[in-house]
């Protein structure tokens, strides 16, 4: 029998009272980090097999047929998922944003998460199959430009201390380059123009975020030599 384990770390919306009404279980934990956390919710779970969803998170019809047929099978490896994005109001198919490639579906006793301060990701053995599912996982990542920014900020400051702590060098060049970098990769390279006014927002977004991490960096070495 399917369950739903839901972990919450204090939100201040519905969230638990529509999950409840689902049957789910839910577990109330401090927040441990991106990766702990995740480990949580899936020490809680009764059965081996994960499929792990974010609430901002949905299955598409497509991909919703392919866990259940899946289900009807031997499973076996972890399975990856792919990723749509949605930014203001539009699902983007191109830029840093596409193809999103997630595993989300895997077997608690072959893996855990990492304790990365970001970008966090499961701790795969070299070679072990990874099998993509049909459909995607649709992603409603940012409601507006100030909702990105908000979010930014915060992913901005772990991702710095992460370098921070892994003795990672800033250098000028870097601060300049890196966000110039990243918006013709993004905009150019990847394609993002294709997404109209969406795709050229999002790539300055994006190098604006490349330019706040080194710039954090910069301020956490000139704090540390006062």
């Amino acid at each position: 029998m399917d369950e739903i384990v839901l972990v919450d770390n204090g939100s201040t919306d519905d969230t638990v009272t529509i999950a409840k009404s689902f049957g789910a279980r839910i577990y109330i934990q401090e927040w441990l980090g991106y990766g702990p956390q995740k480990n949580f919710a899936a020490s809680k779970a009764s059965h081996e097999w994960i499929l792990q969803i974010d609430c901002d998170e949905r299955l598409d019809e497509g991909l919703r047929q392919a866990v259940m047929q899946l289900k009807q099978t031997t499973m076996s490896g972890a399975y990856e998922l792919l990723r749509l994005n949605n930014f203001y109001g539009k699902f983007i198919r191109h830029g840093l944003q596409f193809p999103d490639k997630n595993i989300r579906l895997w077997n608690k006793q072959d893996f855990m998460w990492d304790d990365k301060k970001v970008h966090e990701s499961l701790t795969l053995p070299k070679g072990f199959k990874i099998t993509r599912l049909k459909g995607f996982l649709l992603h409603y990542s940012y409601s507006s430009i100030e909702h990105h920014i908000a979010k930014s900020n915060r992913y901005t400051t772990e991702g710095a201390e992460e370098l921070y702590r892994n003795g990672k060098k800033i250098f000028w060049w870097k601060m300049w380059l890196g966000p110039l970098f990243t918006f013709i990769n993004a905009y150019i390279i990847r394609k993002g123009f294709l997404d109209g006014w969406h795709g050229f927002v999002i790539a300055s977004m994006e190098a604006n975020i490349t330019y706040m991490k080194y710039a954090k960096l910069w301020e956490l070495y000139a704090n540390k030599a006062k």
